[in-house]
C-alpha cells in the first residue's frame, strides 16, 4: 500500500499520512442495519482517543454507502485503483486526519 501512495503521490505525502496512522480493517455493517448511523457511532468509537495523527483504510473503488460515510467522516482518496496481492475488484485507499469529524454534513 505504502509504495502505491508513493507512486501516485510521492514519498512526503505517503510519509504524512502513513508514518502515524491507524489503519481501520474489516468493519462491516449488516445490511438489513445499514443506514441507521451503526456504522459512524463505530467508526467514531473505534478512532476515539487515538493517539495517531491519522487513520487509513480501504474500500472498494466504487461508489458505495461505504465510501460515501468514510468522505463524511473526513477521508479523502490517497490512491484509487488499487489492487491488492492476490487479485481481486480494484480498491481506494482513503486516509483522515483523526480525531475523525463527528457531525453528518448531509443531516
Amino acid at each position: 500500500m505504502r509504495s502505491g501512495v508513493t507512486a501516485a503521490s510521492g514519498n512526503a505525502v505517503a510519509t504524512r499520512w502513513l508514518a502515524d496512522a491507524m489503519e481501520i480493517a474489516e468493519v462491516h455493517v449488516r445490511p438489513q442495519f445499514q443506514r441507521q448511523g451503526i456504522g459512524r457511532r463505530l467508526m467514531l468509537t473505534l478512532t476515539a482517543g487515538r493517539t495517531e495523527r491519522t487513520a487509513i483504510l480501504s474500500t472498494q473503488d466504487c461508489d458505495s454507502t461505504a465510501r460515501r460515510l468514510y468522505r463524511s467522516l473526513g477521508f479523502t482518496d490517497l490512491l484509487t485503483s488499487f489492487v491488492f496481492p492476490g487479485g481481486g475488484p480494484p480498491y481506494a485507499v482513503m486516509g483522515a486526519t483523526l480525531p475523525l469529524r463527528a457531525a453528518d454534513p448531509a443531516a
